[in-house]
């Protein structure tokens, strides 16, 4: 009996047994792509795993695309392992796989795996690069584009320049497939080039490079000299001026261009280096600059601009005030005249000439911003008396041209000899006795005048009273 009921125990072992081997041939594998993707190019290898935690023996492997058995062979069925060498567009769908192991009951299959899908696409078609505007030699300060061009892709990209094989790390915003360089200096030489890459696929799928593209930068000429005829920058309204642009020599010059304060003056002769403002005015008063073209590989290469030369318009000067002192003028032999000259404006420089009617006197220099001279001049005549016209001008420095102002108005002096003033002398005192004398004549005419008529008066009365006697006679008669 005790026999019996251990046979009977080790049956039920080998059962459960049994029943647990057939629990883990059930256990569903998964199917696993190498890669951390799961699009591949045409061309490229495929490697798909079917992978199981079972602890036992597994005797083969199945894998299936779309549900349809794919690979075969006994070699194959016995690797966990399944390669599409050479993918083509074909080979994409969804792929499962599944296990298998012989025992006493036969061959014992597991589930199938979830799905794993695979994509399949082509290789990204190699772009082209466009320079905008083409040109066979760039100056420096022009703008160019690059665009990397290629057919339509519906997937999201990102473009990539490169300059003599090295990214292009200005290039910032890599949505978009131009790339512009808007000021061209001559560091941007070189060989260029462009490729695109295709996202959104769990990987970056990058196109072939374009073609190479090569931009040549070269300096800009060297600067002219701007010229003004006559050489000063200060002139007065009305004044002629010619600018002249003058390119170092020895170079081929196709054409000239002046500039007023950046915008182009255009005249008969500017295109020949000459450019002329007659009369000129207020209006004219600016900063000028020129530039000149050259020919250089089928291309006209403008210059730098020249330096900068300022044009400075005034009036005319106004003549100064002059002034003497003592006012009168007249000035005794041996005394000293103060004279007084005194500009409308100050300038940054200016100079009196203090001058008679056939020479300059003196000339003084005073401080700067100074509008004002005076000098003392000791006045000496040795004949008779006489008189000089005096007067003034000044010389002001204005931006470094010396104008001359028109003459102020002459003031006379009169130097006075020595002897002359005992005979003014004379003469005033003879004619003060004149004069007493012609005043003394006028009252005694005048009173005797007054004498006359009272003794007239005085004789004329008894003449009217006879009158009056015989009147009266003759009325009582």
């Amino acid at each position: 009996m005790y026999n019996v009921v251990q046979l009977f125990f080790r049956f039920c072992l080998c059962l459960l047994a049994e029943l647990h081997l057939y629990e883990a041939i059930l256990q569903r594998p998964n199917i696993m792509i190498s890669a951390r993707y799961a699009t591949y190019l045409t061309g490229e290898s495929v490697f798909l795993e079917c992978q199981t935690t079972a602890d036992f023996t597994i005797h083969g492997y199945k894998f299936f695309k779309n549900n349809v058995e794919v690979g075969g062979g006994m070699e194959a069925s016995t690797m966990n392992k399944y390669r599409i060498r050479t993918a083509k567009r074909s080979d994409a769908g969804s792929y499962t796989c599944l296990y298998w192991v012989s025992d006493a009951r036969g061959r014992q299959e597991s589930e199938v795996s979830l799905p794993e899908s695979v994509s399949i696409i082509d290789q990204p078609s190699t772009p082209s690069l466009s320079v905008k505007p083409q040109q066979s030699l760039y100056f420096e300060g022009e703008t160019v584009t690059l665009e990397c061009e290629h057919p339509i892709v519906n997937s999201q990209i990102s473009y990539q320049f490169y300059k003599d094989t090295t990214k292009l790390h200005s290039y910032l915003d890599t949505r978009k497939s131009e790339y512009h360089i808007s000021s061209l200096s001559t560091k941007d030489s070189g060989a260029y080039d462009c490729e695109y890459s295709v996202l959104g696929h769990q990987r970056t799928i990058p196109s072939g490079k374009s073609g190479k593209q090569s931009i040549a930068v070269t300096a800009l000429s060297t600067s002219p000299l701007m010229k003004f005829l006559p050489s000063y920058i200060t002139f007065i309204t009305g004044e002629n001026l010619t600018m002249e642009c003058e390119a170092p020599t020895p170079v081929d010059v196709t054409i000239y261009r002046f500039y007023k304060e950046g915008e182009e003056l255009k005249g008969p002769s500017s295109h020949k280096g000459i450019y002329k403002l007659q009369n000129v005015t207020k209006e004219d008063q600016s900063e000028y600059t020129c530039m000149y073209w050259s020919p250089k590989s089928k291309r006209e290469i403008p210059s730098t601009q020249s330096a900068i030369r300022e044009l400075y318009i005034i009036d005319p000067l106004h003549p100064p005030l002059f002034l003497v002192d003592p006012p009168s003028g007249r000035i005794r032999d041996g005394g000293n005249v103060t004279l007084y000259c005194a500009a409308p404006e100050e300038y940054e420089r200016t100079k009196f000439h203090f001058l008679n009617a056939t020479d300059e006197i003196i000339s003084v220099s005073p401080y700067k911003h100074q509008k004002t001279a005076a000098v003392t001049i000791n006045m000496r005549k040795s004949n008779s008396t006489s008189a000089t016209n005096y007067f003034c001008q000044y010389t002001a420095e204005i931006k470094g041209r010396l104008l001359l102002s028109p003459k102020s108005p002459q003031i006379e002096i009169i130097v006075i000899a020595a002897g002359s003033f005992l005979w003014l002398i004379a003469i005033g005192v003879s004619a003060g006795i004149v004069v007493l004398l012609i005043l003394l004549s006028l009252i005694y005419w005048v009173l005797l005048a007054k004498k006359d008529k009272k003794k007239d008066t005085e004789e004329a009365k008894p003449i009217r009273n006879s009158r009056a006697c015989l009147a009266i006679q003759s009325a009582v008669s």
